[in-house]
This record gives C-alpha cells, structure tokens and sequence, in this order.
C-alpha cells in the first residue's frame, strides 16, 4: 500500500465524502481532475449505503458554482482533484492543503479553489487538494499516457475506498 493510498484509507474511511474533479478538459492534462470524477462514476463502481455517504462532482473550471450543492449535501470531507505542478513526474499525485500549491503556469482556477475551500472550512467541513503532476496542457489535446495512467491509479485506489465503505455499513 502506498503512502497516498494509507492517506486515502486513513481520512476518508467512514466519513462522508464529496469527490470534486476540478479542469479543463480541452487542455490536455488538465482535465485530470474530470477524468477521474469520471472514471469514479463509471458503471460497476461500489453501490449500497456506504458508497451513498460519497459524492463525485465534475465542477470543470469554475468549482465556485458547486458551493451551494457542496454545502447542502454536507459532506465531511471535501477532496479536490486537479492538475497541480508539484516537481513530481507526470501523473504522480501529491496531497496537500487547497491554499498549499501556488499555481506556476498561471492557471486560473486555483484562486476559486482556495476561495470555495475557505468557506467550506469555515461551514466546519475539511477540504483536501489531490494534486496530480501534469504534462502538457495545450489546447484541444488528450491526456498523456502518464497522467491518464494516474488518474486510473487513483480511481482504483479512490474506488476501494469508497467499496471497503459500503461492505461496512
């Protein structure tokens, strides 16, 4: 088991989740964080009451607009997923604080990001940033072979979360 997958088994077994895959699907490996609230959302993935506690959302570019459906469902941890350059290869994955990775590329979601976190906080709900290292982020581009390869990891590691849930419940 992995140090990110000990992370994932450690703050979100039990507890109410909201997934919010946050990107720009039309710049290549940016879109990382939709890919995977797709991939979570895929038939076959782990049903029954536990898996109802999880929530994946797709809040593309502009995750200020899911502050309202984020507070309603009350979640007790909100786990943002997005490209974030961190030094690591493309396609690893880094968990930090919402407000921890400075965007380096001028990206222009990361300040919502910081914004919706901040009040989700302050409504007593933990927010997380799951950062994956991306490569390319050209317009009308595809993932890359590594981060797509990483985002497929996370899910399979997300998804076993959310089914170890659901078998105890």
């Amino acid at each position: 088991m992995t140090a990110l997958e000990r992370w994932i088994e450690e703050r979100l077994a039990g507890r109410a989740v909201a997934l919010v895959g946050v990107g720009n699907r039309l710049r290549g490996d940016d879109g990382a964080g939709p890919a995977l609230a797709d991939r979570l959302r895929r038939p076959g993935a782990a049903r029954g009451e536990g898996a109802a506690r999880w929530r994946v959302l797709d809040a593309g570019t502009v995750p200020e607009n899911f502050l309202g459906p984020l507070l309603e469902a009350a979640p007790e941890v909100v786990v943002f997923a997005d490209a974030v350059d961190h030094g690591g290869a493309p396609g690893e994955w880094v968990v930090a604080e919402p407000g921890a990775l400075e965007p380096r590329d001028g990206g222009t979601h990361a300040p919502s990001l910081r914004l919706v976190a901040g009040l989700l906080a302050a409504h007593g709900i933990e927010c997380w940033l799951l950062g994956v290292q991306p490569g390319p982020r050209a317009f009308g581009e595809r993932l890359t072979r590594g981060v797509a390869a990483g985002v497929e990891t996370m899910a399979r590691a997300l998804a076993a979360a959310r089914a170890a849930e659901a078998a105890h419940v």
